[in-house]
């Protein structure tokens, strides 16, 4: 609680309306105290002149009228010589000893009847003190009896009857507590000092004016405090309202929000600040929405890739991995490879860092066994990927932030690389061994051989018999080189494939008696949009295998049935032979490939008839695949469309 309350105040005061505020108060109340310390100050001085000037003005009024009394007495004292002044004096002390004939004595008196027409309200006490400081007359109530002849020990006294000079001070009264003023002036004669009047003035009326109107000036600055408050926070919300707005927008920003728009349409700099601020959110908005377009092109273009790409930061470590990538390299268990070493995940142990790689090499090729098990051959290439800074007009600088990687699946072009090496290889065997066959029965001919009329028709029989097959092999080549590139032309039209299937069979039976022939088809027509001449090739190289293969005697069956779910023929071609190995059953449709080559080369076969079948079926959209038990024969399947038959009533 006291937590969230510190951080209320904190908030608070660092709020920029309440230091405006603060701001605007105190140099108001700042302003105030030194306009009302100057006006008290020159009030309180302006009285207190004006005060002692009136009393100074009534003091010299006082000094003079004084003197001129004393020179009236001075007179009066050479006219009747020293026994009247005897008398006088004596007269003076009685009357001053008794106060009932005090005004009888002062009115004898000029100087006591001056002193006490000058006892007005301000003025407290009068006193005329000789220049031997004793007190010849006093204005006070009880007359000069209390202070006449007595001694004056006031130091401002001293100092006047020694100086000539007036002088002055302010004390306390220790009887009322209050401020009073003293003034003190020399009483001269021929420009000597015979004497001094001495002043005590009541000043504390001026003061307590000058407390009265301090405290009227302290009232109305706690007013105009309280009204400068007001108008500070009014004036203000003005100003910070505008900022606060802005400020409100800023966070939105921070947030990833661009769309706000400041409403402030004033005609001052806070106005000026709101146009360049929408300005710049608007800009910012339209360059992140092109970001954000373009990342998503770029997500989708990485995604939809068929090579897989990695990107790591400046240690490897990697930070987005596309489907490709991870399809290629296997994941397991859900794994997740987002911060991961890119090298321990490939499997790259030779090299510590991806740098290493880059300046060793331009790429590697790493062997991966994918979720499936297959193995894949992986070319991975890296690339830098590195921030260009300018630093001033003149230097450069580059920061390395990650790197690029891009994997390759080359399984397939190696395996085509390896076949391409092995078809050449197959090719000049098959070729080489007919053309040495016929070049020694040749030079056997040459040598005498010819003139043997038994020996002579064989060698002949055999050259014509290994010209044909080359023959037939360099036609067959032919064709899957253009059914490769699809330059093959098919001539399709809708064929009963049991018409044709029957006529291939009969041309067995005919030049084969001897193998047993066992059909299975359909009576009612099968019809297939197809090239005759092409899928009469293939047929013809299935069954001529079946009796190739199937011994004297021995069962060569032929079915055909249709489905009618999948509108599909199914054509299969049994043989009873020697049958083929299970790890050569997925090979055989390959080219050149035999399970015995000896014995199929000495049965005549180019190695092409099989693989020229599979590429004439999957031209016509069909399916062709084997069954084999080793001992027992083999079963050869081809499914082709068919067109459904539909029931016609007449």
């Amino acid at each position: 609680m006291n937590f969230f309350n510190k951080k209320i105040k904190k908030r608070f005061f660092s709020s920029i309306r309440i230091k405006f505020v603060i701001v605007y108060v105190l140099v108001n109340i700042i302003s105030l105290q030194l306009i009302g310390l100057f006006f008290t100050t020159q009030l309180r001085n302006t009285n207190i002149n004006t005060f002692e000037q009136n009393i100074i003005e009534q003091e010299k009024v006082l000094n003079y009228h004084i003197r001129e009394e004393l020179d009236k007495d001075n007179a009066s004292k050479k006219g009747n010589g020293e026994k009247h002044e005897s008398v006088s004096l004596e007269e003076t002390q009685r009357n001053q000893n008794n106060p009932q004939n005090s005004l009888q004595i002062d009115s004898k008196s000029g100087v006591a009847k001056l002193i006490s027409e000058f006892n007005t309200q301000k003025l407290l006490l009068v006193n005329v003190i000789d220049n031997n400081t004793k007190i010849l007359a006093s204005s006070s109530k009880n007359g000069n009896s209390d202070y006449f002849g007595k001694r004056s020990f006031d130091p401002l006294v001293s100092q006047v009857l020694k100086t000539g000079e007036s002088a002055k001070r302010i004390q306390t009264d220790a009887n009322t507590n209050k401020r009073v003023w003293m003034y003190v002036s020399p009483i001269k004669k021929d420009n000597q000092v015979i004497g001094v009047i001495s002043l005590m003035a009541d000043i504390e009326s001026v003061y307590q004016e000058v407390t009265g109107i301090s405290k009227i000036f302290i009232v109305g600055t706690v007013l105009s405090i309280l009204i400068t408050t007001i108008i500070g926070l009014l004036a203000s919300k003005t100003v910070t309202s505008s900022i606060e707005k802005m400020s409100s927008q800023v966070k939105k920003m921070a947030s990833g929000n661009y769309g706000t728009v400041v409403g402030i349409n004033t005609n001052d700099e806070i106005g000026d600040l709101a146009k360049v601020f929408n300005q710049i959110s608007k800009r910012i908005k339209e360059e992140q929405d092109v970001t954000e377009t373009e990342k998503r092109k770029l997500a989708t273009i990485i995604s939809s890739m068929i090579d897989g790409v990695i990107t790591t930061d400046n240690n490897g470590k990697i930070i987005l991995i596309n489907t490709s990538a991870e399809t290629m390299i296997g994941t397991k268990d859900n794994e997740i490879f987002i911060g991961e070493d890119a090298l321990k995940v490939l499997n790259i142990t030779e090299y510590e860092t991806i740098g290493e790689i880059i300046e060793a090499e331009d790429s590697l090729l790493v062997n991966i066994t994918n979720n499936e098990g297959e193995n894949l051959l992986i070319r991975v290439e890296f690339s830098e990927v590195v921030k260009e800074e300018t630093e001033d007009l003149t230097q450069m600088s580059t920061e390395l932030e990650g790197y690029i990687i891009v994997l390759y699946d080359v399984t397939d072009q190696e395996r085509q690389e390896k076949e391409r090496r092995e078809f050449v290889s197959t090719v000049s065997h098959e070729l080489r061994t007919p053309l040495t066959t016929m070049n020694s029965y040749i030079e056997a001919l040459e040598e005498g051989v010819m003139a043997d009329k038994e020996l002579a028709p064989v060698f002949i029989d055999t050259i014509h018999k290994e010209t044909n097959r080359m023959i037939r092999m360099v036609n067959e080549l032919m064709q899957l080189g253009k059914m490769d590139i699809q330059e093959e032309h098919y001539e399709k039209e809708f064929i009963d494939i049991n018409k044709m299937i029957e006529q291939i069979v009969g041309r067995f039976e005919l030049t084969h008696p001897e193998k047993n022939f066992i059909r299975h088809i359909p009576k009612s027509p099968i019809f297939v949009e197809g090239d005759q001449d092409k899928l009469t090739q293939v047929f013809d190289n299935i069954i001529n295998n079946a009796v190739k293969y199937s011994p004297n005697g021995k069962n060569i069956t032929i079915r055909v049935r249709q489905n009618y779910n999948h509108n599909r023929v199914s054509i299969s071609i049994k043989d009873e032979g020697v049958g083929i190995p299970l790890v050569h059953i997925d090979k055989i449709f390959n080219r050149f490939y035999r399970v015995d080559k000896s014995r199929q080369r000495s049965m005549g076969g180019t190695g092409l008839g099989l693989a020229l079948a599979k590429t004439i079926v999957d031209a016509h959209k069909g399916r062709i695949w084997a069954q084999s038990r080793e001992g027992y024969g083999s079963i050869i399947f081809v499914t082709l469309p068919c067109e459904k038959i539909e029931d016609e009533w007449l």
